[in-house]
């Protein structure tokens, strides 16, 4: 009977022992925020000082391209809690129940954001999103290996440049070059257009050198390419380092205007560490650090006095009116989409 009893207690310390370490688990779950988010979008320094702040570990995953969070999200095994999808994926992740509504009263520096990227046509009233950073998708060059300066997306079909050309490694973004230049929208959808579009990226397949969408700076700035299709903001930064050498420009055709924004996935375990890292960047000085640490613009009017003044006076990263003019934000093509994806595994099998 003794040795019944004493097997009790020793049963009863145990579960009380396993009790403790699963509550030290969830607890130290709970002070966890798993965020994925583009390649060189977050300095480390502010992902430090948030966690310094407020006892939340943050693990950063990074992606090159909006397909990416997208089969994330979808597979169902995802474990993050703040996303960073483009304007036109927020519209593909919605409808499809992967994103949690945002509850705006979680969210004080919500009031920082400059209302011209607020209750946009991919996400009304922000139901979805929060807009983060934003930018225009041109041509990085060098100066020193290019003739003449370049102003047309054109420069990218050139075979003077036969092997040193480097393309986004995104449908959109390389279909949307191609369409520019035939006098079409970035958004068109029709399939004979977007044939077309892909009969020209299959053409110009032997003369690019790589698609690549997380190194395009670095890659110009070495000297293994000398034409890119970029986004502005890291080709910003590497022009600001060699501005005798490199340059960027929205071709005169037009471009991509995008907005990122940040988003809590369906299935987020952490919650209100999410909201906790979300305010913390809508937070004026928060958002000054990110801009002048990644060079790409922020959405956020309280943090303008504090930007660099270098940062605020760069037309690559602040561009003037009569560029955004003739830029387009990317929209969800809806039915065409299948086509798309089928077109551009063609043009990366040619």
């Amino acid at each position: 009977m003794k040795r019944f009893f004493l097997l009790l207690l020793a049963a009863v310390a145990m579960a009380s022992c396993g009790g403790k370490e699963k509550a030290g688990s969830a607890a130290a779950a709970a002070r966890r925020v798993n965020v994925y988010i583009w390649t060189n979008y977050l300095p480390p320094e502010v992902v430090a000082e948030f966690e310094r702040r407020t006892g939340i570990d943050a693990n950063v995953d990074t992606y090159d391209s909006n397909e990416a969070v997208l089969a994330k999200l979808q597979s169902g095994v995802a474990d993050y809690d703040v996303v960073v999808p483009s304007d036109y994926m927020v519209k593909v992740l919605t409808p499809q129940g992967l994103l949690q509504a945002i509850d705006h009263a979680r969210l004080p520096g919500f009031k920082n954001l400059d209302p011209r990227f607020l209750n946009q046509a991919f996400d009304p009233g922000n139901a979805h999103s929060i807009p983060y950073l934003w930018g225009t998708t041109g041509i990085g060059y060098d100066k020193q290996k290019v003739k003449e300066p370049i102003d047309s997306w054109r420069a990218l079909f050139d075979e003077r440049y036969a092997g040193r050309i480097l393309m986004l490694d995104d449908p959109r973004e390389a279909f949307g070059a191609a369409l520019k230049l035939m006098g079409r929208s970035i958004n068109a959808r029709e399939p004979a257009t977007l044939r077309r579009a892909a009969a020209m990226l299959k053409a110009q397949k032997r003369l690019v050198r790589t698609y690549n969408s997380s190194d395009f700076a670095n890659l110009l700035a070495a000297g293994d390419v000398d034409v890119a299709q970029a986004w502005n903001g890291e080709m910003a930064e590497a022009v600001a380092k060699a501005p005798q050498r490199l340059a960027y420009v929205v071709p005169k055709e037009g471009g991509t205007l995008w907005i990122d924004n940040l988003a809590i996935p369906k299935g987020a375990r952490n919650v209100d560490a999410a909201y906790a890292f979300i305010d913390y960047v809508l937070e004026p000085g928060t958002a000054a650090k990110i801009v002048n640490g990644v060079h790409y613009a922020a959405a956020n009017r309280a943090a303008w006095p504090l930007i660099d003044d270098k940062i605020r006076r760069d037309p690559a990263i602040y561009p003037p009116r009569e560029v955004l003019d003739r830029c387009e934000l990317i929209e969800d093509l809806g039915k065409a989409m299948p086509l798309i994806d089928e077109l551009w595994t063609e043009v990366k099998a040619q």
